[in-house]
């Protein structure tokens, strides 16, 4: 029964996120949290405060302003006081130059108590990076800005 629980409750998070709403995000994190996105650029990096990881989805949806989530997979393992979350997922957004575009990807999302102490965000970053030039062509200069960390 906690297994379905917990599933439901990170599939109401990315339904959020594909409405463009991160904000139950920061509802679901612990007071103290890692959240790190794989590779060298704009999205890159770890983050531990809630301020600049509010920073991040604010850029992530500057960049991206229109992605979306399409689950694949959801595997919930452990006990409420030590629980992981697999999410694969495959996203997609239009880019600037009219292009359609996914990428694929996982979340490993950890949970005490039913609040996330780690998420770690892993995607194809050769794609990702080939994404991030054509919306820096389009004009979003955010593109080449370091990573949020902290």
């Amino acid at each position: 029964m906690y297994h379905a629980v917990m599933r439901s409750k990170v599939r109401e998070v990315f339904d959020q996120l594909n409405k463009g709403n991160y904000e139950p995000i920061f509802a679901s994190l612990a007071p103290k949290f890692e959240h790190w996105f794989i590779g060298e650029h704009a999205l890159s990096g770890l983050r531990t405060s809630l301020p600049i990881t509010r920073k991040w989805y604010e850029r992530l949806y500057r960049i991206f302003p229109n992605i979306h989530f399409d689950l694949k997979n959801i595997v919930v393992q452990g006990m409420p006081w030590d629980t992981t979350v697999l999410v694969e997922w495959n996203d997609s957004y239009t880019l600037l130059n009219g292009e359609k575009r996914a990428n694929l990807g996982a979340h490993v999302i950890h949970f005490k108590w039913a609040k996330a102490d780690s998420i770690r965000i892993y995607c194809d970053t050769k794609l990702l990076l080939e994404n991030l030039a054509i919306q820096k062509q389009g004009g979003i200069a955010e593109v080449n800005l370091p990573p949020l960390v902290g």
